[in-house]
């Protein structure tokens, strides 16, 4: 077991702003489709992500020490700000509309979720007179949740190493921990949805 154990990944902001300045580099440059694009959009959904709830997963753990002292996992999987979703509507027609949107992204000290762009199409199509069938096609891009790393002290025998924060007690040697460290793509990196409406 190690004497003690820090946080070897630097903390950093999510790279959101990167995504705005993409997204308004890209509208800036046709005005007339970017003026069409927002002025109809409406909001369809904001929350939080499934990959905040990883990070939270692990925070009520615990590692323990070679004195025997026991250290929680709240420290490298806590944040002041978890990764947002937005998700928006731009109709084209009265039955097919652009899907987007983004993730804010989310850092703590051993782990980050990257920012997110949500891009997709809603298609609709009337089936009888009160009938409606629509389809919804979604992919997104970015937003994994990508674990660090700590340094573990291992005393005269072992040093100083680098280790998966939550398994630095473990039997397994430190760099063989690094092997478990979470690497997660989104849940919904790729959506699709039929929908039958049934109008009464």
């Amino acid at each position: 077991m190690p004497k003690r154990i820090r946080n070897d990944t630097p903390r950093t902001l999510p790279a959101t702003l990167r995504l705005v300045c993409l997204s308004v580099c890209l509208l800036s440059s046709k005005p007339a489709f970017a003026q069409a694009f927002l002025e109809d959009m409406r909001l369809v959904g904001i929350g939080g992500s499934g990959q905040s709830s990883i990070a939270a997963s692990f925070r009520n753990r615990t590692g323990g020490l070679s004195d025997g002292s026991r250290y929680s996992f709240n420290r490298y999987y806590s944040t002041d700000f978890q990764d947002v979703r937005v998700t928006m509507l731009s109709p084209v027609d009265a039955n097919f509309g652009i899907i987007w949107g983004f993730g804010t992204g989310e850092g703590g000290n051993s782990y980050h979720v990257e920012p997110s762009l949500k891009l997709g199409f809603l298609a609709t199509a009337p089936v009888g007179d009160n009938e409606l069938l629509s389809l919804s096609v979604t992919t997104v891009l970015g937003g994994y949740f990508r674990e660090g790393t700590c340094a573990a002290d291992y005393g005269a025998i072992g040093g100083v190493q680098t280790v998966n924060c939550r398994m630095a007690d473990s039997i397994l040697p430190p760099s063989e921990t690094l092997d478990y460290l979470v690497n997660q793509r989104p849940s919904d990196q790729v959506s699709i949805s039929l929908r039958y409406q049934l109008r009464f």
